[in-house]
């Protein structure tokens, strides 16, 4: 019985020893390969990093460059929809009726509030018929260039389709 007489001469502090050492080197290994796995893991995670941060920088410079470009364009817009204002407001001056100033007509005898034109004399705003008429024959002249203008634009309209015919 070899396997009893081995036994009965193991020394229990020298196997304790063993042991310890054994776990020593198991955790010793255990560490360095946690320590090697760490260390890829941060490697991996630095390299991934810098692509991120360097699409993020690529779409931040293409966002930057397209938001500028809408800057521009909303500038230019801006600029071309003030210059049309400044000139519509110096046609509305220049096309402007004159407004015609006078002091109220104080008669001596019989004094009525309206004149012939049915307009406050009072309160400064009179109309005289000159200018009624004038602005009545421009209201005249413009129905009918409208009038013509349509008849042309009917017209061209039916010969069209005559044609495509």
């Amino acid at each position: 019985m070899p396997p009893q007489e081995d036994q009965e001469n193991i020394n229990p502090a020298a196997t304790t020893a063993a042991l310890e050492d054994e776990q020593l080197a198991l955790l010793g290994e255990i560490v360095t390969m946690i320590h090697q796995t760490t260390t890829q893991n941060a490697l991996r995670n630095y390299v991934v990093h810098r692509t991120l941060a360097q699409r993020r920088n690529k779409f931040h410079d293409t966002d930057q460059q397209q938001l500028q470009q809408m800057t521009n364009t909303l500038g230019v817009i801006i600029t071309e929809q003030q210059r049309m204002n400044e000139q519509l407001q110096a046609w509305q001056q220049v096309s402007r009726p004159v407004r015609i100033y006078c002091t109220p007509v104080r008669r001596p005898t019989r004094t009525t509030r309206h004149d012939l034109a049915g307009a406050s004399v009072w309160t400064g705003d009179v109309m005289s018929r000159t200018w009624r008429d004038r602005l009545l024959g421009a209201g005249a002249d413009a129905t009918f260039t409208l009038v013509t203008l349509w008849l042309v634009l009917v017209s061209t309209a039916t010969a069209a389709v005559i044609l495509r015919a």
